[in-house]
């Protein structure tokens, strides 16, 4: 039968009368197992009242029939249903047992399962002295059996924590012998682990030093993803008590970096990223795995890929110095690259420039500045401003490759060109000042509210480079009306400002312009206080009578210097210490503490131990005699560091996406760093199978 006829709403008499009719054309357990998946359809569909009004006919198909399909449909229909009256829980309970005593692995499986979703106390008591028989009986019963009782303790326990407490202590002895077999270890393992997790008035999960060896052993002789959770079991929970202890415990899980499973690798890397709080030194090869590991997994599919990428900005954001060190062509923008995942290279490539890297990103961004997409244009565009403010050695860089892409004369690049320039001039106020006459031509491309911004504070504080700088007030003030609030707010800071170092009859008859116009036009309360409170000011400083306020006390008062501009977005060291334990999960995606994402869930923190690294700086890295990529100590020296910014990442990452415009007149960069320098194209993708170095031991 098509699946059209299983997934259609029937009333329950409808079904009852297919049931029970006799036509010969289909076998009595044929039409009950018929009769039974559209019953479940319905349910899925949401059909509960009529189905509901089958609880009898459903109980008689289970009765008497033995077939397991039929009996694994009949305990759906009642752990979907979930009867809460008394006779039908009566009723149900006796077929339940009598499953779970059956010869059939899966049906006992099943009755297991169905047994521990009621929560009723009959069924908790049936349930509590099966799962406890269960887990007892080491030779008679299967593992998967075996197994399913583990699990089932879960969900007893969120019923009756009280009779789920009567196994802890047999399994934690389960776990300190070790001989079980692996999967029940394993399972064993995450049922103890993840009652603590829904009781933390509960002590800690401690685990004991046997426990955690035995565990450490079975990662050759399980699947790969009790292997992911046995590395997230042991992370926080387990302390190390000694740095050799530590040390073996990171060779232990360094070959699991190898692994295809990207669960495993990101929870094994999570695993040594945790126990290297515990040790004093740690070998540089150790580091070079860890940083092969992740460049091997961005050939994953992009939802893997992306949820590396993510990981790698925690990795990078999570220590002052990062243990990891990546090479940034792996993160150059691919042409086929989706959205998300070239949003994520480009935050990478921000955190990645270092003083011997910068010009190659710098090459990389310029060339996805001009690319057609307006959201990373914009992007990329920014990303270089930022550089430039982060590091004074690639500021002139920098500035070239802006005022190139400057040329280009489309408007979202001029735009966003321009804002980027404004920063720079106020990180170097005297240093690209010969910028300004070739900023200022474009000012008829200033279009949004930010570039505006930028060229009347460009031409408000470096007029003297200007020939006229009256022409530039006079386009924003005879469309002073229709401006946004904030431009309307520093164009009449910046004309009052003029007007005071700049006194002559052209700017005071601007000024009064734009005064009148806040004063007299416009309606908005902040705006008029403003202007009334300038205007004041002048009146004051035009009376001979006043002798407090002359004109240079109110040029003071409007002068006031702005602090000099930082990028810094470091996180909190305990959320850096947060993030660093969550390597894997959906905090590495968000990077944001647990608290902002689950509501009430606990964060994870280092145990205290008298081995714990509290400087992180402290680390010393053991030098590979083949390389000399690796810095020895990780200590605030200059050998160690070139650059002391605290800059983390881009900042503007909540732009929505534009539409796509196709460039016009694109120009080549006459621009050169060095005769080295990395080229991206898309005509030019197979650069990646010669830059990419091989998984190194």
């Amino acid at each position: 039968m098509s699946e059209s006829k299983v997934f259609y709403k029937y009333k329950a008499h409808e079904l009852r009368g297919e049931l029970a009719s006799d036509s010969g054309k289909l076998k009595v357990s044929m039409r009950r197992k018929l009769f039974l998946k559209k019953v479940i359809a319905n349910l899925v569909m949401g059909n509960y009242f009529e189905m509901g009004q089958l609880f009898v006919d459903v109980m008689r198909v289970w009765n008497s029939e033995s077939d397991l399909e039929i009996k694994r449909m009949c305990h759906q229909y009642m752990c979907t249903l979930m009867p809460s009256n008394p006779e039908q829980l009566d009723m149900i309970l006796p077929l339940i047992l009598n499953d779970l005593r059956s010869n059939s692995e899966a049906l006992c499986i099943i009755a297991l399962r169905t047994l521990t979703t009621f929560n009723e106390p009959s069924y908790l008591q049936e349930a509590s002295q099966n799962i406890k028989k269960l887990i007892m009986a080491t030779n008679d019963v299967s593992v998967p059996l075996r197994k399913t009782a583990l699990f089932s303790l879960v969900k007893l326990d969120q019923k009756d924590h009280e009779r789920a407490m009567e196994l802890y202590y047999f399994i934690i002895d389960m776990l300190d012998y070790g001989k079980e077999d692996p999967t029940i270890l394993v399972a064993a393992a995450t049922v103890i682990d993840d009652i603590h997790q829904r009781h933390p008035d509960m002590k800690p999960f401690d685990i004991t030093h046997n426990i955690c060896f035995n565990l450490m052993e079975l990662l050759g002789k399980i699947n790969e993803w009790d292997t992911a959770k046995i590395f997230d079991i042991l992370t926080v929970n387990y302390v190390p008590k000694s740095h050799d202890e530590a040390h073996q415990l990171i060779e232990m899980s360094v070959p699991k970096l190898l692994n295809l499973n990207s669960s495993v690798v990101l929870n094994a890397m999570k695993f040594i990223f945790y126990v290297t709080n515990y040790v004093d030194s740690i070998d540089e090869k150790v580091l070079k795995k860890l940083s092969s590991s992740i460049t091997a997994l961005l050939n994953k599919p992009p939802e893997t890929q992306f949820l590396v990428l993510r990981n790698v900005i925690l990795l990078l954001l999570a220590r002052e110095e990062p243990l990891i060190k990546l090479e940034p062509s792996y993160f150059f923008v691919e042409y086929s690259d989706p959205t998300y995942i070239k949003d994520t290279k480009l935050e990478i490539l921000y955190l990645l420039a270092d003083e011997e890297h910068t010009p190659h990103i710098l090459d990389e961004l310029k060339s996805q500045a001009t690319d057609i997409d307006i959201q990373m244009s914009k992007k990329s565009i920014r990303a270089i401003g930022n550089l430039a403010v982060k590091y004074e050695h690639a500021s002139q860089y920098s500035v070239d490759v802006l005022l190139e892409l400057l040329e280009f004369g489309v408007d979202y690049i001029s735009q966003e060109v321009i804002s980027m320039l404004k920063n720079v001039l106020r990180k170097y106020p005297n240093q690209f000042s010969y910028i300004v006459p070739t900023v200022v031509k474009y000012v008829d491309s200033t279009q949004d509210s930010e570039s505006k911004c930028a060229m009347i504070w460009i031409v408000t504080n470096y007029y003297k480079y200007l020939e006229r700088p009256l022409d530039v007030f006079r386009i924003f003030s005879d469309n002073f009306a229709e401006e946004t609030l904030e431009v309307q707010l520093i164009l009449l800071n910046s004309v009052v400002k003029f007007f005071c170092t700049h006194q002559s009859k052209e700017t005071e008859k601007l000024c009064l312009k734009v005064l009148k116009e806040a004063t007299e036009v416009n309606d908005n309360p902040d705006l008029r206080d403003n202007a009334y409170l300038y205007w004041r000011l002048l009146s004051l400083s035009g009376n001979p009578s006043e002798t407090m306020f002359n004109n240079d006390v109110v040029k003071d008062i409007i002068n006031g210097e702005l602090p000099i501009i930082e990028i810094n977005t470091k996180l909190d060291p305990a959320v850096r210490e947060e993030l660093e334990l969550n390597i894997g999960s959906i905090l590495s995606v968000y990077l944001k503490p647990v608290s902002q994402v689950f509501r009430g869930a606990t964060p994870k923190r280092l145990p205290l131990s008298d081995i714990l690294n509290v400087d992180k700086s402290d680390l010393s890295v053991i030098s590979d005699p083949s390389s000399g990529n690796f810095v020895g100590i990780f200590s605030g020296s200059e050998s160690s560091r070139k650059s002391s910014s605290p800059v983390k990442k881009m900042s503007d990452y909540d732009k929505p996406a534009e539409n796509v415009i196709p460039l016009k007149d694109r120009k080549k960069s006459s621009l050169s760093v060095s005769a080295n320098k990395l080229a991206k194209k898309p005509s030019m993708l197979v650069r990646r199978l010669t830059l990419k170095k091989p998984f190194s031991g």
